[in-house]
Order: structure tokens, then sequence, then C-alpha cells
């Protein structure tokens, strides 16, 4: 993910929840180089899971996706940075960063 796609997510998104479109969304600062950006579903009591959160680092000029959680998914899901899941968390961070940008752009 780039420096301007995380600034756009910024402008749109908190700490906290916020409906958008299709669910909840929230981009949590952790420190200066650590974001957790999640999505997350609303079940029956009204408590809320993430489907999914994704850990982003900052390396360089760009934020990395270091480890996915989705406790929606049977079985739960979780992924931890590796070369051999690079790429699937990689991958995973577009399609959530897509998924909110089309929420947002709706």
């Amino acid at each position: 993910m780039t420096q301007e796609e995380l600034d756009v997510l910024k402008h749109h998104l908190s700490e906290d929840k916020t409906f958008i479109q299709d669910g909840y969304y929230r981009l949590r600062k952790l420190d200066e180089t650590t974001y957790e950006f999640a999505f997350l579903v609303a079940d029956a009591c009204g408590a809320t899971s993430v489907h999914p959160q994704i850990t982003i680092e900052k390396q360089g000029d760009t934020w990395q996706a270091v480890k996915l959680l989705d406790f929606v998914s049977t079985p739960v899901e979780t992924l931890v940075y590796s070369d051999d899941t690079s790429q699937t968390l990689t991958n995973r961070l577009e399609q959530l960063y897509q998924q909110c940008m089309k929420a947002i752009n709706q």
C-alpha cells in the first residue's frame, strides 16, 4: 500500500468503526509505523467481528501487510508475514482496500 492510499483511508476512516455501505470499517493507529485496517461485520447480538483485520507496517516508502486475522471465516484465519505468506497478505490488503474504496465511492 502506498502512502497516498493510506492517506485516503485516514481521511475517511477513524479508530472507531464507521458504517459505510456494506459494513463497518476501521483504521486504528498502533504506533508511528503500524496501523490496523479492518472490515467488521455485525452479528445478531450487535457485536462485530473482523472480516478481516490486517496489520500494516511502514517499510521504506510503502506499507506492508504483516498480519491478518479473520474471525468470520471458518476456520478462523490467521496469517503472519513470512516468505510463504507475503503474496497472500499483499493480495488480501489490496482486496480490502478496493472493497473499502468501492463502499466510500458509492
